[in-house]
């Protein structure tokens, strides 16, 4: 194998593994979803359709947020310097937006999109 064919191999094998490790949800289906600041450090979060999904909702700030998914009616208060874990099982698939319910934490960007998948 030529020198450029080896080395363009080896980007293609480094870029597969940075992919897999942007993924912030494990083989038993749990998440780690951290509150910081404004925002969400995931903002992407997918899923399969049928299967319990636990979430470890971490919060480091100094301040309260809530996590929140309407349509699965899930309504979480987060206060600071906490983890707490949400279990539930999506039953229908599509794009859903998860968000912080903390008075105007939403309206400054602190949302995110679940997508359920068959």
């Amino acid at each position: 194998m030529s020198q450029f064919r080896w080395a363009w191999l080896c980007i293609l094998v480094l870029f597969a593994l940075l992919l897999a490790a942007c993924n912030n949800a494990s083989a038993d289906g749990s998440i780690t979803l951290q509150a910081s600041g404004m925002s969400f450090v995931h903002d992407k979060m997918t899923v399969k359709a049928g299967q319990p999904v636990t979430l470890q909702l971490v919060n480091r700030d100094g301040y309260g947020h809530a996590f929140d998914i309407d349509e699965f009616d899930i309504h979480t208060q987060l206060p600071s310097k906490q983890t707490l874990t949400v279990t539930f099982t999506p039953d229908k698939s599509g794009r859903y937006e998860f968000y912080c319910g903390t008075p105007g934490h939403r309206a400054a960007g602190m949302v995110g999109t679940l997508i359920v998948q068959q």
